[in-house]
């Protein structure tokens, strides 16, 4: 029997139900994943976004910083109108975040203490540094339990130079004393004798105050000097007067004897013969500058005998002078030179090479043995048988803390301006007792015409008048920054120089202003030396709207000449700005008509015998970010 047996397979059975399970368990995991995936892309996308809100907010703030530091151009250490200037640069910056579109929450974190701070380097650049936060919401990111805004804050640093280089002196390049001189205060006298910042109770400086200065060194200072060393000068630098009561025997220049004056002469002092004031003596020479037969540069009209005041207080702020000169009263006054070093790292620092403190012959604080009254001395240097050597000067540590400098050694690193290759030395002078008047002056150059030229400020003034380019600077120039000081020995109209204007600064704003000037007239007109004034000038205080459209609430001589500044500064715009807009048909005084290829600014100013004042200049520097 054949039998066939059939095997049969049959699939194996699913469970009832586990199709069901496992297709709803895939739902969930699929649901799980897309929950996963829409959380990662809202993170992305509000990570993006928070992104995008960081570069908005830093580019709004990085405008709002170069905004605003440009309303900080009179704004320096101490100065007692910093809190407004802050103010309006505040109000400048927060008008250029809501011009970019940022919210008010922006705009009101610029009000936190914190989050703005202005400083000023020892190089005389001001750094304007604000912080914005702006609460971001978020979407996405709420779902995973950050519902708090995202607070996102950026920073920037603006900087700007505005402070002036001014000219200490009409006579820069040759170191004579004639018309003026400058002259600062000790700390316990008021500011209503002419100087605003050195009193202790100044209500723009207050506390202690430093007049500072560059000396400018040329590139090529070493081949036309012949020397690598550099010998900075101060005259006077004591406030010690001479007791001498005249009358005074006097030399005069050779150009004023060639003019038809006797070689010698015999005065007396202009004002009071009392040793507590100054005394000059008019040698006769201003004759010849005023009929017209000599300019003012070729004469000397003075024979100085002394050029400080002796006034008195014990207390800050008052204004006191003794009935006779007192010893005790004298200002004791500190000198400085330094000079800024680059770091490896980009950084500055400050060097110190050496100090001198001027004496006051009180028996007290100094006995008053160094002779430098009306002197020109360099503390610290070698010096020939004319000159005065002085004591005292403190090693720090260069140079034996001397004033005559090495470049080739003692200054290694210093700062080298990017272009055109000047270096700068640093002075800070500072008056640290006392309440007279220091009178001084300063200059800067070569040593070589120690053996020939004389120290003592009336041989000097002779000796260089006589001998033309027998004691030059050699291209070195000593600037005055941003404030100057000056007595004036002389009562009638001066041109004063002030600042150097390059070509680069046409169509762009100087501000000037004076503190103190007594004598009248009240006009100042201001031009410039490469431009006929014909051509292009502006006189300010002629009465109503001065022309730079501004009233001002006193004038030189009348309400500004009693413990006040000329109110509001002078605006001077350079002209050249913008030649397209001359109007040819009326050209005469329109800015827009006259190519400016730079020169320096001059002020024509009349100040009074014996007058005390300041000049304030800053420029519209041109603002760049730091960070």
């Amino acid at each position: 029997m054949n039998s066939q047996r059939h095997l049969r397979f049959t699939p194996l059975q699913t469970p009832r139900g586990v199709n069901h399970r496992q297709a709803g368990q895939s739902i969930v995991l699929i649901a799980l994943a897309l929950v996963g995936i829409v959380a990662f892309m809202g993170i992305a996308l509000d990570v993006g976004f928070i992104f995008m809100r960081g570069s908005q907010l830093q580019a709004a703030i990085d405008s709002a910083a170069l905004a605003g530091i440009n309303e900080l151009s009179g704004w320096s250490p101490n100065n007692d109108g910093n809190q407004a200037l802050e103010a309006a640069a505040r109000t400048k910056s927060a008008q250029f975040l809501n011009a970019n579109g940022m919210p008010l929450s922006v705009t009101l974190s610029l009000n936190e203490t914190q989050n703005l701070h202005v400083e000023q380097s020892g190089l005389g650049v001001t750094s304007y540094a604000i912080t914005g936060t702006w609460p971001v919401e978020t979407f996405f990111l709420k779902v995973i339990g950050f519902r708090a805004p995202i607070n996102l804050s950026r920073s920037a640093t603006s900087a700007v130079f505005s402070l002036a280089n001014v000219y200490t002196s009409r006579h820069i390049e040759n170191g004579i004393i004639n018309t003026s001189s400058q002259g600062i205060f000790g700390p316990n006298i008021c500011t209503d004798y002419g100087d605003p910042y050195s009193p202790f109770n100044s209500q723009w400086a207050p506390g202690p105050y430093t007049y500072k200065y560059r000396i400018m060194i040329p590139p090529d200072y070493e081949q036309r000097a012949g020397t690598s060393i550099l010998r900075v000068e101060i005259l006077d630098p004591d406030s010690i007067n001479v007791n001498a009561s005249g009358p005074f025997n006097y030399t005069r220049s050779q150009a004023a004897q060639n003019a038809g004056l006797g070689a010698t002469g015999s005065g007396m002092c202009q004002a009071t013969n009392n040793r507590k004031n100054p005394c000059l003596v008019n040698t006769g020479e201003l004759a010849l500058y005023d009929n017209g037969t000599l300019p003012l540069a070729a004469i000397n009209p003075f024979w100085f005998i002394r050029m400080d005041e002796n006034r008195g207080s014990a207390t800050p702020g008052q204004c006191n002078q003794p009935q006779s000169y007192t010893a005790t009263y004298n200002t004791e006054t500190l000198y400085e030179l330094y000079y800024f070093q680059q770091q490896a790292g980009g950084a500055v620092i400050r060097n110190n090479l050496a100090s001198y403190t001027g004496q006051v012959g009180d028996g007290v604080r100094d006995t008053g043995d160094h002779k430098t009254d009306m002197q020109w001395v360099t503390p610290g240097a070698e010096q020939s048988s004319d000159y005065y050597n002085i004591p005292g000067a403190t090693a720090v540590p260069a140079d034996n803390g001397s004033f005559e400098i090495n470049l080739s050694s003692s200054v290694p690193g210093i700062v080298v301006e990017a272009g055109s290759g000047i270096r700068y030395l640093n002075l800070d002078v500072t008056t640290t007792s006392g309440s007279s008047e220091n009178g001084f002056e300063l200059w800067a150059g070569p040593p070589s015409y120690i053996a020939t030229v004389p120290g003592a400020v009336n041989a000097r003034n002779l000796h260089v008048l006589n001998n033309p380019g027998s004691h030059s600077s050699k291209g070195v120039a000593i600037f005055a920054s941003g404030i100057l000081p000056l007595n004036s020995n002389y009562q009638f109209p001066v041109d004063i120089p002030l600042i150097y204007v390059g070509p680069e600064m046409a169509g762009r704003n100087v501000n000037v202003s004076l503190f103190d000037l007594d004598q009248a007239p009240t006009t100042v007109t201001f031009f410039f030396d490469s431009i006929a004034e014909s051509d292009w000038s502006m006189v300010f205080g002629q009465g109503g709207t001065d022309p730079d459209g501004q009233v001002r609430t006193c004038l030189p001589g009348h309400g500004c000449s009693s413990n006040n500044w000329v109110t509001p500064s002078y605006k001077i715009t350079i002209p050249g700005g913008n030649i397209a807009n001359c109007d040819y048909g009326n050209p005469q005084n329109d800015p827009d008509c006259v190519p400016f290829y730079g020169g320096r600014l001059t002020a024509r100013a009349t100040a009074g015998y014996q007058d005390t004042y300041v000049w304030r200049i800053t420029v519209d520097g041109l603002p760049y970010l730091e960070k």
